[in-house]
């Protein structure tokens, strides 16, 4: 461990101490080797290759047509992203370093496979539309991979470009969301052109509450002569919604005449230089690295198995006469650690119960979410007429049933993760420490569900001057008809001044009820189709999210499991050992004490080193 202890010098360079992480692991791992601990040995490896993984991923948000591709462009000075006036970025990019520029597309798997292909494309088609890209032979296109030779990618900076949120239903509204816990950090992108929308504050609240670290970048200055005012406004807005994300104005274009032009006064107006420097200090820096957290924990509990083993083998060792009590001990722990693997044991209870609630719970706020909207756009339709403003209505509805699929699946997310340590808890409440927490997937909760459909056409048109005319024409003949005949009764003609008046009143009240039962029928039919609309959403969002949370449920279980076997594994090895311990000859036992106190010494050390690794308050 003499390197492990070294390696600090070189802080400088490896901020994260990755080197450190590394050789931590490998000494973890060469001890698992000696004690045949295959599964710690593979749980090490896969630690390994998360901390040593060099890049670091920033997702590009944002409403449609707010610039996140011609920002992405301006930043890496070369054009990687699709930019244009319609819906350009279709499909989620991401852009990491390369000596030569390439792209590829990812497709689903083909008939048979498993895993999902990738295909090489020249770098000029990423200017067009892949999603139905030849080269996928009709295979659904995942996404599109753009290597790049940007000097700010080569520090393994690794950009996410994602389709705009807004638009018709928000189509990719939670497939956005679903990349976020994976994220380092995340740019939201917002042009100066008017203050947040209502559907922009929701989204970075989901975000933020996902992925902290962040900042908006406020868009396109150079076009929009208030930007100022709008930056304060929006920064106001964030304020009051208790959302700490700064915020940078900027310009591409700026930033694309600075570039050419070699002029580094136009590159500070353009401000891009202040996104580089958030880049550099709160991102590549990770001053909030969740990966390396698993990654030490991880480490800290095989090295906490295999102290375990080790520990129980050398007391037995030295104290040959205590032989007994340690396997009354450990074999207790160990039935203890075995009755966790029976479907009647707390942890099992706790997760089942707690999916059951988390199911039911996700379902009713999520009709309850609904229930507002339908409620809501209910009175919105009574007070007026549906038919000249139905699109209004339409566009209304359907971005607050996407806001509400999303804050509800953002709430689900937040819940399963709470379960997953509520589980841990009963472990650690039950004497079996060290659990490993399991990462909850976003796209298991549902992220990746972008079913939303459009409200239903509504048939009934307004009424026309001929329908009104013909209205007011049959009740007013009605009404000099029938006093017509009784005014001839008195020796009056058929048309009088008395049936005409009489034809007129009866005319009015006969178009008045006219008019309003057929008000009546198009408020119904609108109604009728908003509720069709909202029970088609509901009925598609709950299938997606009870199997979701079935998918979780399960990951949960084989998680949970596999610890409780594992320590169940921990604790019989101990057993073994203990009892062979005790039949060693004199000579054997000095050599295995020695090899086990060298054991002990390294797996001490690497426990300290990830306490100070950790550092205070970790």
């Amino acid at each position: 461990m003499t390197q492990a202890n070294s390696a600090p010098a070189n802080r400088a360079d490896d901020p994260r101490r990755v080197k450190v992480i590394v050789e931590l692991i490998d000494h973890t791992s060469a001890i698992a080797d000696l004690n045949d601990r295959a599964d710690l040995r593979q749980r090490l490896a896969v630690a390994r290759n998360r901390i040593s993984d060099p890049q670091i991923r920033v997702v590009i948000a944002g409403q449609l047509k707010q610039g996140k591709s011609q920002l992405l462009n301006s930043l890496l000075n070369m054009p990687v992203a699709r930019v244009g006036d319609d819906e350009t970025t279709a499909l989620v990019t991401i852009v990491t370093y390369g000596e030569q520029p390439s792209a590829r597309l990812v497709v689903a798997p083909g008939p048979g496979g498993t895993e999902p292909e990738v295909i090489p494309i020249p770098i000029d088609d990423i200017k067009h539309d892949l999603r139905r890209a030849p080269q996928a032979g009709g295979r659904e296109v995942m996404r599109v991979e753009v290597s790049a030779p940007s000097p700010l990618l080569k520090g393994g900076l690794a950009f996410v470009d994602t389709p705009g949120v807004g638009g018709h239903g928000q189509p990719h509204l939670s497939a956005t969301l679903g990349l976020l816990p994976d994220a380092d950090a995340m740019l939201m992108v917002s042009d100066t052109s008017q203050e947040f929308t209502e559907p922009e504050m929701r989204f970075i609240r989901q975000a933020y509450e996902i992925c902290p670290v962040g900042v908006v970048i406020a868009a396109k200055t150079d076009l929009y002569p208030h930007w100022r005012q709008i930056v304060e406004a929006n920064t106001a807005h964030l304020q009051r919604a208790g959302l700490p994300i700064p915020m940078i104005p900027a310009s591409a274009l700026l930033r694309g005449h600075a570039v050419q032009l070699n002029d580094k006064e136009l590159n500070e107006e353009s401000n891009f230089p202040a996104i580089v420097r958030f880049l550099s200090e709160q991102v590549l820096s990770r001053e909030n690295d969740r990966v390396r957290d698993q990654v030490l924990g991880e480490i800290n509990s095989a090295a906490e198995h295999l102290t375990l083993a080790v520990n129980a083998e050398l007391s037995a060792i030295n104290d040959p006469e205590d032989v007994r009590r340690l396997t009354d001990d450990l074999e207790r722990r160990k039935q203890e650690a075995q009755q966790a693997l029976q479907h009647t044991a707390l942890w099992q209870q706790v997760l089942n119960d707690g999916i059951a609630d988390l199911t039911a719970d996700v379902e009713h706020d999520l009709r309850a979410r609904f229930r507002a909207i339908v409620a809501h756009t209910e009175g919105v339709i009574d007070s007026c007429d549906p038919t000249q403003h139905w699109a209004e209505i339409g566009t209304e509805v359907e971005e607050a049933v996407a806001t509400a699929v999303g804050d509800n699946f953002v709430w689900a997310y937040q819940r399963a993760e709470a379960l997953a340590h509520e589980v841990a808890r009963t472990f650690v409440e039950a004497g079996l420490d060290a659990i490993k927490l399991p990462h909850v997937s976003a796209r298991e909760m549902g992220a990746g569900f972008d079913g939303l459909k459009s409200l239903g056409r509504l048939e009934s048109k307004s009424a026309g001057v001929g329908d009104k005319a013909v209205s007011s024409m049959r009740g007013s003949f009605g009404g000099v008809l029938m006093f017509g005949m009784l005014t001839s009764i008195a020796g009056l003609g058929m048309f009088n001044p008395i049936s005409l008046g009489a034809g007129l009143l009866v005319g009015r009240k006969s178009y008045r009820e006219e008019m309003d039962n057929r008000m009546l029928r198009v408020r119904n039919e609108a109604k009728t189709n908003l509720r069709r609309f909202v029970d088609d959403i509901s009925f598609a969002v709950g299938k997606e999210s009870r199997d979701r949370l079935k998918g979780i449920q399960r990951q949960l279980r084989d998680h949970y499991r596999e610890i409780a076997n594992q320590t169940t594994r921990s604790l019989n090895e101990s057993l073994q050992a203990t009892i062979a311990s005790a039949q060693l000859e004199e000579a054997e036992r000095n050599n295995r004490v020695r090899e086990l106190q060298r054991q002990l010494n390294i797996l001490t050390q690497v426990s300290d080193n990830i306490e100070k690794l950790r550092g205070p308050g970790r």
